[in-house]
């Protein structure tokens, strides 16, 4: 269950761009999102990165940047871009990729404060990470680098060690950022807390599942859930009696439908139940399992994808008699999970 988070900023990033932008940019996708790199490969994006005049080009680059590191002997072109270029954009993400070299200079520090103001919150993400890593005694851009963690975790977690003392003051960091009125800080601790694989890590994301309202922030959370589903499965299937109507609802169905083959058996349980909002949660969850299993990405969710689909498609009795017998509000979703386990055969 491996985030692809540079890869999904990447996408929204795109979905902003001009159509011939947008093609440019996709062509050295692959290049940009690949997990090692030759020099002469990171040569070629920081060329990219140094001569590329629309804003998602220089994103995209920069941010790869910082994930994979140009050699040392690079340092002076970045310096220069930020002594000569009148981007912005440009000569903040140029001071972030020194920082992420591992260069100690103090002198970037005003650039990077200045750009922790920006309206952009990705950019202001890693500026705060970066001024942070110059600047360990300030602890103020906490919930910026907790934000950082959806485009960049190890960048972010290389700021959060250096004013963290341990893993149980960035618990406690995580805890107080889940209250965030920023629905993208919310849906970046659900992420981080996902990867924690802790059991108190869980029982937060459980807490969060309970109240949260924004789909994107459900989204994580339920695949932080199913991450832990150790911990994490039986309370999720009690969340199905959530009242189907409630957004929340959502998190517990979706969860339960990361977990895949794991999670049949509750589903199957909530089928049955006398609670409209069981069935009708249980026939989401089938539904969205069935879409898990269909997709490019199933491997990442299932150790046996076949013998996951066949559990799933033990369902099929259950939610076919509910498509005839059952009121006319679980109907529709039964008839949906069945329409999307179909898809499976």
């Amino acid at each position: 269950m491996k985030k692809k988070s540079l890869l999904f900023a990447l996408i929204a990033v795109i979905g902003c761009m001009p159509l011939h932008a947008a093609d440019s940019l996709s062509a050295v996708l692959p290049l940009l999102e690949a997990q090692t790199r030759t020099a002469a490969q990171n040569h070629q994006v920081l060329n990219l990165f140094a001569t590329s005049k629309d804003a998602s080009t220089i994103f995209a680059s920069g941010a790869s940047l910082v994930r994979i590191p140009p050699a040392k002997s690079y340092e002076a072109k970045l310096f220069n871009i930020i002594l000569k270029n009148d981007n912005m954009l440009k000569k903040v993400f140029a001071a972030v990729i020194i920082v992420a070299m591992g260069g100690e200079h103090h002198e970037l520090s005003p650039l990077l404060k200045d750009a922790t103001a920006s309206e952009d919150h990705a950019l202001r993400a890693y500026a705060a990470a970066a001024y942070t890593i110059l600047n360990p005694d300030q602890t103020d851009y906490k919930e910026d680098i907790i934000n950082l963690y959806i485009y960049d975790s190890a960048f972010a977690q290389r700021a959060m060690n250096l004013i963290s003392a341990d893993e149980n003051q960035t618990f406690k960091y995580l805890k107080s950022a889940a209250k965030s009125s920023n629905a993208q800080v919310r849906g970046a601790v659900a992420a981080w807390l996902g990867d924690l694989q802790t059991k108190n890590a869980a029982k937060q994301l459980l807490k969060m599942a309970k109240g949260e309202l924004s789909q994107e922030v459900i989204n994580a959370i339920a695949m932080s859930l199913a991450k832990n589903e150790q911990w994490t499965l039986q309370e999720t299937a009690k969340g199905l009696k959530t009242r189907y109507t409630h957004q929340s609802a959502t998190a517990y169905a979706l969860a339960l439908g990361f977990m895949t083959g794991n999670a049949v058996e509750p589903i199957k349980q909530a089928l049955l139940s006398q609670d409209i909002n069981q069935r009708v949660n249980a026939a989401r969850a089938a539904a969205y399992m069935a879409a898990v299993l269909a997709s490019p990405q199933a491997d990442q969710y299932t150790l046996d994808k076949d013998f996951d689909i066949t559990l799933l498609k033990g369902l099929i009795p259950t939610l076919s008699a509910m498509t005839k017998h059952d009121e006319s509000s679980v109907k529709v979703y039964a008839d949906n999970a069945l329409k999307q386990i179909s898809k499976l055969m």
